[in-house]
């Protein structure tokens, strides 16, 4: 009988990306080395032995690993790389939302704050997990729509140029 026995492993990280973890992949990751999420992972778990640290953490994220997984890629996670993967994702995170205020503000020319909103409700991300003005802020600083509008081409001038 072949039974796959899982390890799970917890990762500390934010609220809202717990919460963006949770809607993209379930409350449980099964750990994949073929997706983005699993490259990401790779990184993190390290063989041998680490020295306890308290710390403080929003939130944890847990992730099953089968056995041999875990003999290939170490069982501890150091605290610097989960700060890492927490940045990375966020990273992520970030991009899909904007994106979704990307594409709103193209086919609407509105307001994308209630864009942003709804892609955090979707997620049930709310504000105790995340600022969302700040996040606003950080969406108009990285802005990747433009407001204005492209010129248009003059084709009359190239084929007289010829």
């Amino acid at each position: 009988m072949n039974m796959s026995v899982y390890i799970t492993k917890e990762i500390p990280v934010s609220s809202h990306i717990k919460k963006y973890l949770k809607y993209t992949f379930g409350s449980t990751y099964t750990f994949n080395q073929k997706d983005f999420f699993g490259k990401l992972i790779t990184s993190v778990f390290k063989k041998g032995y680490r020295k306890r640290v308290v710390v403080k953490c929003d939130d944890i994220y847990t992730i099953k690993l089968k056995a041999y997984q875990v003999k290939i890629l170490g069982n501890l996670i150091e605290w610097e790389e989960c700060v890492s993967l927490n940045k990375a994702i966020d990273s992520f995170f970030r991009r899909q939302v904007f994106f979704h205020m990307d594409m709103n503000r193209k086919l609407d020319k509105d307001n994308s704050y209630p864009a942003m909103v709804q892609c955090l409700f979707e997620m049930d991300i709310t504000e105790d997990d995340i600022n969302y003005d700040s996040l606003y802020r950080d969406y108009k600083r990285k802005c990747s729509y433009p407001k204005t509008t492209r010129k248009k081409i003059n084709y009359e001038s190239d084929n007289n140029a010829a």
